[in-house]
């Protein structure tokens, strides 16, 4: 292959993104993950002052939303505790969905 495919199949792939448009979805991403995060973690703290027990389903949101932010960072940039550390989280909220679902059929 010469310079010239080369360069014909990068515009090709390439064709309808925009680097400047790719930057802002990926800032977006990063901050609704931040602010969805900050609301959990209120919603959290709000229940388990006002009624004692820990609100698992805020946790199992948390939780799968930056454990899928880490994961998919592994796999863009290969970095191994990116990769662990996904699992760890994803491990958790399953771990506190099976909680909470417990919790609802006992009622």
């Amino acid at each position: 292959m010469d310079r010239e495919e080369i360069l014909e199949k990068s515009r090709q792939e390439n064709q309808n993104r925009d680097e400047m448009e790719a930057y802002a979805f990926s800032k977006a991403g990063q901050r609704a993950c931040a602010v969805g995060g900050l609301v959990c973690m209120v919603l959290i703290l709000v229940e388990t002052v006002r009624t004692g027990s820990m609100p698992l389903g805020a946790w199992v949101v948390y939780l799968s939303m930056t454990g899928t932010m880490l994961l998919t960072k592994y796999k863009h940039l290969k970095k191994r505790h990116e990769l662990i550390c996904g699992l760890i989280e994803i491990g958790l909220a399953l771990m506190f969905l099976a909680m909470h679902i417990t919790r609802l059929v006992r009622g």
